[in-house]
């Protein structure tokens, strides 16, 4: 599991703000045209839609809710995505198969 970021609110502790806003995080991703998921993926994970909705539900701004996602200008930071492994190789037995196709 994920380390959450200094200074940034817990995810609970969002979902539990935009509760008492009268809204939930679906509720939210749905009125804003976003996936369903948006949302709840934004609490723990960079997702500007989502962060963006977020935020415009408790009327602060995004960098006071996760300020590890801002630098100090209040710009974005960049986001690095991680390279996944690449798929194992095919055995021999399937191999076979496609070539025999």
């Amino acid at each position: 599991m994920k380390k959450r970021s200094v200074g940034d609110w817990h995810p609970e502790d969002i979902k539990a703000a935009v509760r008492k806003r009268g809204w939930t995080l679906k509720g939210l991703a749905r009125a804003h045209g976003l996936p369903l998921n948006a949302c709840q993926q934004a609490c723990a994970h960079p997702r500007y839609h989502g962060e963006l909705a977020i935020a415009e539900a408790l009327g602060i701004p995004a960098q006071r809710i996760w300020p590890s996602r801002f630098d100090a200008q209040g710009n974005r930071k960049h986001q690095q995505r991680t390279r996944r492994k690449p798929n194992a190789p095919l055995s021999g037995g399937h191999r076979q198969n496609a070539e025999a196709a």
